[in-house]
């Protein structure tokens, strides 16, 4: 497998059967601000939204891992002509990718916010679902994928010892690439079937080039300081788009990235999995469209969940009525609320959830629902 490193340090040798992970991205520590201005854009309908050059596309908005009928796995993704970028790729999120009408030759990159498997659940289903079609749409490789290296040592838990060993003693803390050679091997069978049968044109390994985002110079690690303030950098850039990052505050995950999209027709910004942080603000500065977590913390208070639980929603979410806040600091354009916490309309509705970004952001807001597109048509006045 391929053996990389958290923290920045130089990555392992590959074996000869390892995916191929292009070099670290690093990050700086210096505190600044982004000064890119943000830019318009026009309602939010589903569909394709015919005519937009650059849209968002709001695949599912489901926040944690447990399957519900009424939303699918938080994934998004951003088309900008005739390519694809992926933010997540949580449970469903490949065949919410063909219900939205986008082709899988389009997709040019992946961009994963962290290692939870709400947002994970699908990622290896792109290689391994995704490599022949009989109308010729397959992955053109290679695909670019970003996110988080191996953590590199565990917190302790909110309350109490564990309940229950850790899986894989041995390595309980795996990263990206650890990710995706364990799904390869463990898949291996399927993928010589195929080889031998003609179905799959081209060798896995050779679709995916992965990258383990390096934050060794933001003075963060995995017991101490998760998230201190850092400013926004670099991590992709093609002459569609760039690609910026910042780390999150989500609970005992590290590293929780938040991703800035920069296109030539507005920025969106994804908040990740994060509590309430002042990095997420400085990501987030005039972006046309603040895509950002939310969690309604009243809700599990009166189903009485118990103490451990509301110490974790308040330490890895954001509750609605802070979300709004964010936008306003963030000087957003549109608030887009996704990955709910609970997604079930039932529990919260709709209207609920919008009532509470409203309490502090006066701008647009937009409750997120399965394969919503939000348009972007130009610049900001």
């Amino acid at each position: 497998m391929c053996d990389g490193q958290a923290g920045g340090t130089a990555a392992g040798r590959p074996s000869r059967r390892a995916v191929i992970g292009s070099a670290a991205v690093v990050g700086a520590a210096a505190l600044g601000a982004v000064g890119v201005p943000g830019r318009a854009l026009a309602a939010p309908e589903r569909g394709r939204a015919d005519g937009a050059r650059t849209r968002l596309v709001l695949l599912g908005t489901a926040g944690g891992p447990v399957p519900i009928a009424e939303r699918s796995g938080i994934s998004s993704a951003v088309v900008v002509g005739d390519r694809t970028y992926l933010f997540d790729a949580g449970r469903g999120s490949t065949g919410q990718y063909v219900r939205a009408g986008l082709p899988l030759k389009s997709l040019r990159a992946v961009f994963v916010t962290h290692l939870h498997a709400d947002h994970t659940a699908d990622l290896f289903n792109y290689l391994m679902l995704a490599q022949a079609s009989p109308d010729g749409d397959a992955l053109v490789p290679p695909v670019e994928v970003f996110g988080p290296g191996p953590a590199g040592a565990m917190g302790p838990p909110f309350a109490g010892p564990r309940p229950v060993p850790d899986v894989n003693p041995d390595n309980p803390t795996p990263g990206l690439k650890d990710l995706i050679n364990g799904s390869l091997n463990a898949n291996a069978y399927t993928f010589n079937i195929y080889g031998r049968e003609g179905a799959t044109p081209i060798h896995p390994e050779s679709i995916l080039k992965l990258t383990e985002i390096d934050v060794s110079r933001t003075g963060a690690d995995a017991l101490k300081n998760r998230a201190p303030r850092i400013r926004p950098f670099t991590v992709f850039e093609d002459d569609r788009i760039r690609v910026q990052a910042t780390l999150g505050a989500h609970g005992l995950v590290f590293p929780a990235f938040g991703f800035r999209c920069e296109t030539p027709d507005g920025v969106i910004t994804f908040s990740g999995d994060t509590a309430y942080h002042e990095n997420i603000i400085e990501l987030a500065h005039r972006s046309d469209v603040l895509v950002h977590e939310a969690v309604s913390v009243d809700y599990y208070k009166d189903k009485n969940q118990n103490e451990a639980f509301i110490e974790h929603l308040k330490e890895a979410h954001t509750d609605v009525t802070q979300v709004g806040d964010v936008a306003r600091r963030a000087d957003a354009g549109k608030l887009v609320l996704s990955h709910l916490g609970p997604a079930k309309p039932s529990m919260v509705p709709d209207r609920t959830w919008y009532q509470g970004a409203r309490k502090s952001y006066r701008g647009p807001v937009v409750v997120g629902n399965d394969l919503v597109t939000v348009p972007l048509r130009g610049k900001r006045g």
